[in-house]
């Protein structure tokens, strides 16, 4: 590429090298109101486009507006979720009850009301956690020391999973059971893979293994090894991990079906459940990637709107009768939430799910 006749560079090319070129990242030229943010500024936490943009979107009211962008430039706070198939698991949550919960109030501001850690009310059995500090709180506060390294030495060991809390939330609404084939259509970097494992054992009576299976899919081969490097942890065999695009994953045949090629309904493996946490433009994650305020456009989401369909669709395809798939982002785009349910549901569909989560 890029080369002329006897490998020799083009002179177009040599020239347009040596030309002397202004550095645009040094740019003195006065910026307008109207300009996007400057990247001398990273971490700049307003943006007309997107503010106009919800507005006119309405995803909250007028008079929550403040509140809610407010919200959105504040960190978030550290979560986690600790593996209910571990033998320890009693155990942690113990600690964390009788120890930590008292420990660490103490570096609460005074007259702050706000607990420290507390349980997720609305996950079974106080087996998720939710930390008050951000995770560059507990990297570069010394006196969270000790609760900062039992987070890392837990998750090494696969004791604990620090996950976002709305991370946690779609595995719980797929309602997984023991005999179950499930379907996670993009499942890097998986931490929610992981979770549908816990709960595919936690459902199997104790000694047995479970009759079901999760197969995890991505695109990205390296972030299917970071799936890999996540799911270990579990030492389950009821997890195949694939590469494919997930809107063209590919058929299975059965094996009862596969050596005589019986290529009816009956001979591929259909799913009873499916999750579909899509690629999205991500603007639900301002709170802990703060650069993507001066990222955002409406481009990103409209850009990904037809992928998100083709993606729901092939799930919609590989779901048994009767089974429930999970479509999910982390964006607040109605383009990317509920303009791609609207397109994928048909009247035939007796029942669909819809869940958008996003971390705010």
């Amino acid at each position: 590429m890029g080369r002329g006749k006897g490998g020799k560079k083009s002179r177009t090319q040599r020239k347009h090298f040596q030309e002397s070129r202004e550095n645009v990242w040094n740019s003195k030229r006065p910026r307008s109101d109207s300009d996007p943010i400057p990247f001398s500024n990273p971490f700049a936490t307003q943006n007309l486009a997107f503010d106009h943009y919800y507005k006119d979107q309405g995803i909250v009211s007028s008079q929550e507006w403040d509140a809610f962008v407010q919200l959105l430039r504040t960190p978030l706070p550290a979560a986690f979720r600790i593996n209910s198939t571990s033998r320890f698991c009693a155990d942690i949550r113990s600690q964390l009850e009788n120890d930590f919960v008292h420990s660490l109030q103490a570096e609460v501001a005074e007259g702050d009301d706000t607990e420290a850690i507390l349980p997720l009310p609305w996950y079974p059995d106080n087996l998720a956690w939710h930390s008050n500090f951000s995770r560059k709180q507990l990297r570069k506060n010394q006196t969270l020391g000790r609760f900062h390294e039992f987070l890392k030495i837990e998750n090494e060991i696969g004791n604990i999973t620090r996950q976002e809390a709305v991370s946690m939330v779609p595995p719980l609404f797929l309602d997984v059971h023991s005999n179950h084939f499930v379907l996670d259509m993009c499942a890097a970097p998986g931490s929610k893979t992981f979770q549908l494992l816990e709960i595919l054992h936690h459902s199997t009576k104790v000694g047995s293994l479970p009759d079901g299976m999760v197969i995890a899919n991505d695109l990205d081969i390296q972030r299917c090894n970071l799936l890999i490097h996540q799911t270990k942890r579990m030492c389950t065999s009821n997890l195949i991990v694939t590469n494919h695009e997930a809107q063209h994953f590919p058929g299975c045949l059965l094996e009862k079906h596969y050596d005589k090629m019986e290529l009816d309904q009956e001979a591929q493996l259909l799913f009873d459940r499916v999750l579909c946490d899509v690629p999205c433009s991500g603007d639900g994650t301002l709170r802990k990637a703060p650069d993507l305020w001066r990222k955002w456009n409406t481009g990103t989401g409209n850009g990904l709107h037809n992928l998100q369909v083709l993606i729901a669709m092939r799930g919609v395809s590989l779901l048994k009768v009767g089974g429930r798939m999970i479509y999910s982002t982390c964006s607040m785009n109605p383009i990317e939430n509920e303009a791609v349910v609207a397109e994928v549901i048909s009247p035939e569909s007796s029942e669909i799910i819809f869940l958008a989560s996003y971390a705010i």
